[in-house]
This record gives structure tokens, C-alpha cells and sequence, in this order.
């Protein structure tokens, strides 16, 4: 694995056969600009103190930016032309909104013909916020009806991709058969991954395994990850088949970590920022004997107020 700062130019230009490229988009989260325009200075105030980026909008209703920003995303990967584009989950803001949903699935259907498109379901497509901690069978029904298998894999050259609801393993407790299901398709198709011969095998979740450290413990990384108890039967088959990246959202900045040679990848959000890298995508570039990646930003701008951080 390269570092984030890997020339993904060199990659493609390199005398290698059977490369292909992806985009990898998360957060684009239709309806949070909304919310976020509707907090108190109370709550503005202590996201500010707990280290975050609050870029503050004007009172809203609907989802205009996030409609923008999602758009030329998607315009982006019609121009790049990529072997498929990933959405890492947190498609919307209110898993149970229509409106959200169906405006995120008619962007999305815009996408070329011939470029695959993949949905990760993300925290708050599955009913999962400040509200309510768990995913719910009823939630996940729901998830599952309008943007297909929640825990799926896909083959793209000699590569193995693996899908998983990361809600299903950050918090069981309601659903502890989907865990225990979960982690039966992940060795399966990690045994299956290295029975092909696969050159590279990489996961794409919404919430990152971990933020620095695989050994990691405590409340932010409990909260902001995959708590330790549920990570380490995850990282145990990771490691046991060699797997080499996943690729996940959640934290709305871009986070770099590692366990061992697999790098750990949080990509920063289409949607609504807290941290100083803004609303992009990440392109990625595999070829056999390695992955490159690069991130870069959106040009669209959000009605952000005059004293927001750019």
C-alpha cells in the first residue's frame, strides 16, 4: 500500500496489465446541511470545542447543496470514466425521509452506463443517530428495499471487494443474528478471496475499524469506530487472509491508519465537512502489485455564512 499522498499518476501510467480505476464517495447525506442550519449557538459551540470544523449555514429547509455537491460528483466519475463508483455510506440524513432517498438514487442514476455503482450502508441509512443506537430489523428492511444487500461482494479484475454494514457491527444489540451472520460472509468470502487467487482484497464499510491504533479503546474511538470488543474477531480474519485496505467515511474528514501493511482509509464527505480538507472524492488506482489513491475536492459551493471556515 502507498502512502495518501502516493502519485496516483505513476500508477497509471506504470507497464503494468489488468489495472483499472475507482471513486470512492461518502457522506453525501442529503438533508444535514438542513440540520446543521437549525442548531442552537449551544450546539454549534460545543462541536467547536470537542475540535470540529463547524461551517455555519443559513437556515434552510430541503437539500439543495447536498444535491449540488452529489451532482458533480457524479459528474466527475461520467468525465473519469472509473470501473465503478462506491458510495460509503450516510446516502442520507433520515433513514425513514423519502424525499432524501429518492433524490440521492435519481443523482446517482445519472451515472454513465457501463460504470457500476455500488451503495455502503452508513449509520443514518439504517436508523442509527443521537436518537437511536442500534440498527433495527425494521431499519434494515427498509435499507435493504430501496439500496439493494447491505452485506454483499463483487469481483473487479483480480481484485475481491467485500461490502459490510458497519452499524450491524459498531452496535448488534438489537439485531445480534446479523452480526453473527456478518462475520460468517466475511471469513467466507475472505477463504473464497484467497481460493481465487485474488491480488488484493479490500473492504468498504461506513465507520472505520479503528482511527490510529488497531488496539485502540475508549469512548471516542468507541464511538467514531468499531468498538474494540467487535474490531478485534474482524481484524483477526483480516489479518489471517492478508487483506490490504478498507475504505470507509463516517468521521466527514479524511483519516489515515494502518494495521500492519492493510491501511486503514476514513475518505472525507461529498456532503457536509468538519474538517479541513472540505467536500471531495477519492480515486483510487489498483493495479497487481499495488493501490494508490488521491483525494481531491469538489468545486461546488455550499451557501456557507461569510465567517465559515472555507
Amino acid at each position: 500500500m502507498s502512502s495518501p499522498e502516493a502519485s496516483l499518476e505513476r500508477s497509471a501510467n506504470a507497464a503494468v496489465t489488468g489495472g483499472f480505476n475507482f471513486i470512492q464517495l461518502a457522506d453525501p447525506q442529503f438533508g444535514m446541511f438542513a440540520e446543521i442550519s437549525a442548531r442552537s449557538p449551544e450546539r454549534i459551540a460545543e462541536w467547536r470545542a470537542a475540535g470540529r470544523i463547524v461551517r455555519e449555514v443559513p437556515l434552510m429547509t430541503g437539500f439543495a447543496p447536498e444535491t449540488g455537491l452529489f451532482t458533480e460528483a457524479i459528474l466527475v466519475a461520467n468525465q473519469r470514466h472509473p470501473a465503478f463508483v462506491v458510495v460509503c455510506g450516510d446516502i442520507v440524513y433520515d433513514w425513514d425521509d423519502d424525499p432524501q432517498a429518492e433524490e440521492a438514487r435519481r443523482i446517482a442514476g445519472q451515472l454513465d452506463e457501463g460504470i457500476d455503482l455500488h451503495w455502503v450502508a452508513g449509520n443514518h441509512d439504517v436508523g442509527v443517530d443521537s436518537g437511536h443506537r442500534t440498527p433495527t430489523r425494521e431499519s434494515l428492511a427498509r435499507y435493504r428495499a430501496g439500496f439493494g444487500p447491505d452485506n454483499y461482494a463483487f469481483q473487479q479484475g483480480d481484485t475481491s471487494f467485500i461490502v459490510l454494514n458497519s452499524s450491524v457491527m459498531q452496535a448488534p444489540e438489537e439485531v445480534p443474528d446479523e452480526w453473527k451472520s456478518q462475520l460468517d460472509f466475511l471469513a467466507a468470502e475472505l477463504d473464497e478471496a484467497k481460493r481465487r487467487g485474488s491480488a488484493h482484497t479490500v473492504l468498504f464499510t461506513h465507520i472505520p475499524l479503528f482511527l490510529s491504533d488497531p488496539d485502540e479503546d475508549g469512548p471516542e474511538s468507541n464511538s467514531a469506530a468499531i468498538p474494540l470488543v467487535q474490531r478485534r474477531p474482524v481484524l483477526d480474519l483480516l489479518r489471517r487472509y492478508g487483506a490490504d485496505a478498507v475504505f470507509a467515511g463516517h468521521l466527514h474528514e479524511n483519516n489515515y491508519a494502518a494495521d500492519g501493511k492493510m491501511e486503514m482509509v476514513a475518505s472525507g464527505p461529498v456532503g457536509y465537512p468538519v474538517g479541513v480538507d472540505g467536500s471531495g472524492f477519492r480515486e483510487v488506482r489498483v493495479t497487481p502489485d499495488r493501490i494508490d489513491h488521491r483525494w481531491s475536492h469538489l468545486a461546488y459551493k455550499p451557501p456557507y455564512k461569510e465567517s465559515a471556515a472555507d
